[in-house]
């Protein structure tokens, strides 16, 4: 696990953050069974965001390799880009 100290946002924060962009499209009866999939997806695969997290994490210490770009990697735009986008092919 990394230092949480160094970045913009904790891991439950990230993992929060990334949920809610992911259901921002939806509403009613459509966002409660978005909400179960989500639920029940992570259940099964607990660590799935937890590898967005380690991996922006990574890119954010690394400037040198990615460039200054990296220290956007918790903005919202950069996070549906990655795990938004990833989390939808996941849960369709």
């Amino acid at each position: 696990m990394v230092n949480e100290e160094n970045y913009p946002m904790n891991y439950k924060e990230y993992e929060k953050r990334v949920i809610e962009l992911f259901l921002e499209d939806y509403e009613g009866e459509t966002l409660e069974l978005m909400m179960e999939r989500v639920e029940a997806e992570l259940s099964d695969k607990p660590n799935y965001i937890e590898s967005f997290y380690g991996q922006d994490c990574f890119r954010y210490d690394h400037p040198e390799i990615f460039g200054d770009s990296c220290k956007k990697r918790f903005e919202d735009n950069r996070l549906k880009q990655t795990p938004v986008a990833n989390l939808r092919m996941l849960i369709g």
